[in-house]
């Protein structure tokens, strides 16, 4: 027993004095960025992500760190990441003459973030409770936080937006799983399941997912770099993934809850109703079909509410699951449709395309309708309690 706990004395002790010196690295960025030695700055920054991921992923110091030294040692991290990324927007503001709105977004992110995690867990440790261990979002943040600093220190152009969206997607997703854990009943407080998780991020990225759609504040999609356009994408098909990781994984897991059932079809009416309402505003899709689709959605989800009501759980049908294959297909197909390489590869493209996202979302409401009645049809024990 004492040799173990010798160990982890000995991993805590490495585990600081990481994090003591990546703090230091931090110091000698924000002074090379004072200095015009952008270069030296930003080898510095990747020397700290190197430094972070042997704490976070090698040391796992999160899990063995004594709890106050753990406070304070995230405090002094994120303080630093802070003054490190307020240094490059004020540096490049004096410059350019010009505020970099995502950067000055990403500033007041890392602020808000830092001072709600730390009210928190001073709040958790005076309820004489353990400060939960930070969570894969947390732990991505982090690390793409600091990338983040190195994208712009190296004035990546093309990539400062896009690695300054995911570092704010992750933020935001981090956020949202702590104040859940925080705000659940103190005595049922537990680490969401990684299943709940991955379904809960579908819910917190879908706001985001309409700031990359219309991120260059044009309602035409077509018109928006092709960076966002490819973010738009891989998000969509990062819904799609979760949503089939989160049903695998609690049941390969035994970890199948009342809350991931009806967290997990909630999820993806919220993202792909979501997506529709874009298509909408873009142009890619009629009203009417997104009205009737909702309409399919609210009436079973009604059905679902009677058959609670009377204590029938209504299962899932193979409809559904085709109706949201086939939602998510759709979907998928219109933005690789809207990516603007396909103009110059495909001949006579642009006449396709006007014809294209009408035609698919067309076949979605279609199936989506279908899967409807057959809900309909297979529930009509329920409805005659009530008609």
């Amino acid at each position: 027993m004492s040799h173990d706990i010798s160990d982890q004395d000995t991993l805590r002790i490495r585990g600081r004095f990481w994090s003591v010196l990546r703090a230091l690295l931090f110091v000698l960025v924000i002074y090379f960025i004072w200095n015009e030695k952008t270069f030296i700055a930003a080898t510095c920054v990747l020397a700290a992500l190197i430094m972070g991921w042997i704490n976070t992923y090698q040391l796992h110091i999160q899990e063995i760190e004594k709890p106050y030294y753990r406070l304070w040692l995230n405090f002094i991290d994120g303080l630093l990441s802070f003054a490190v990324m307020t240094s490059i927007l004020i540096r490049n503001w004096i410059k350019s003459q010009e505020m970099e709105m995502i950067l000055a977004v990403g500033c007041a992110f890392l602020l808000t973030r830092l001072i709600a995690y730390t009210l928190f867990s001073i709040g958790v440790l005076h309820e004489g409770k353990k400060i939960p261990r930070r969570g894969s979002w947390s732990k991505l943040a982090t690390v793409f936080i600091t990338l983040t600093m190195a994208v712009y220190l190296l004035h990546l152009e093309h990539y400062k937006q896009i690695a300054m969206v995911i570092s704010l997607l992750l933020m935001g997703a981090s956020s949202v799983s702590y104040l859940y854990w925080y705000y659940r009943d103190p005595a049922h407080r537990k680490p969401l399941s990684v299943a709940s998780q991955l379904t809960m991020s579908r819910i917190v990225l879908t706001p985001f997912l309409l700031w990359v759609f219309f991120y260059d504040n044009d309602l035409n999609y077509s018109n928006n770099i092709i960076e966002f356009k490819i973010l738009a994408l891989v998000m969509v098909l990062g819904f799609m993934l979760t949503d089939f990781l989160d049903g695998y994984l609690a049941r390969k897991m035994g970890d199948v809850s009342t809350l991931g059932k009806y967290l997990d079809p909630f999820s993806d009416k919220i993202a792909n109703m979501t997506i529709f309402l874009c298509f909408i505003a873009t142009g890619y899709a009629p009203v009417w079909m997104v009205a009737l689709i909702y309409f399919r959605e609210a009436s079973v989800e009604t059905l679902r509410t009677l058959g609670a009501s009377e204590g029938v759980v209504i299962p899932a049908r193979r409809s559904g699951k085709w109706k949201t294959a086939i939602q998510g297909i759709g979907i998928v197909t219109i933005l690789v449709g809207a990516l603007d390489p396909l103009i110059e590869i495909i001949p006579n493209y642009q006449i396709i395309w006007t014809y294209l996202p009408n035609f698919v979302m067309g076949i979605i409401t279609a199936i989506t309708l279908i899967s409807g009645v057959d809900y309909f049809f297979s529930s009509k024990h329920i409805l005659k309690k009530f008609v």
